[in-house]
């Protein structure tokens, strides 16, 4: 989904409400609990909704894509992304409740909070442009849920269930919500 600046939290908005149905996770390994790398793509679907928001980690090291896209679209972007049957590539991972990223299963999205690059930052004295088409994290906030998904360092994609989860370089970039 191609957008702009001004539209970001418009089409975010729409999972205000949402209930979470399935998480995948595509991990490089066959043994992702041992794998070094972090998954780098999450696609999460919904309850009664026809789309699925994909996440997309380790593309620049400093950023994550968000895309929501048309259910009809999810089984393609599976097969797309599973190499399960050859070694130490891709596989797409169903997400179990005992996990971080798990505990926002069946869980309804109250808003997202989400950072988007500043225009122009300063990082160790020189002045820097940000990128203002692609975000540094998203936090889907449920009742006493606040998981924040954000870049793992050029490793994949962190998850944390820290409500006050402090992010790298957190004065590069301003932070939106999708609340009403």
């Amino acid at each position: 989904m191609n957008f702009q600046h001004n539209n970001l939290g418009n089409w975010l908005m729409q999972l205000n409400e949402k209930t979470v149905d399935e998480i995948y996770q595509v991990d490089f390994s066959n043994d992702r609990h041992e794998d070094i790398y972090l998954p780098w793509l999450y696609f999460i679907t919904f309850l009664d909704f026809d789309k699925f928001l994909e996440i997309e980690g380790d593309f620049d090291g400093d950023h994550i894509r968000i895309n929501l896209n048309d259910i009809s679209e999810l089984d393609q972007k599976l097969k797309e992304n599973d190499w399960s049957n050859e070694s130490d590539l891709w596989k797409v991972y169903d997400t179990k409740q005992d996990e971080i990223l798990g505990k926002l299963l069946k869980q309804k999205i109250d808003f997202i909070e989400y950072g988007i690059d500043k225009d122009y930052f300063i990082i160790n004295g020189t002045l820097m442009k940000g990128e203002k088409d692609v975000f540094t994290f998203i936090k889907l906030i449920c009742n006493k849920l606040h998981l924040t998904i954000f870049e793992g360092g050029a490793t994949g994609l962190g998850v944390s269930d820290n409500k006050d989860v402090k992010l790298d370089f957190d004065e590069t970039f301003d932070i939106y919500r999708t609340k009403k």
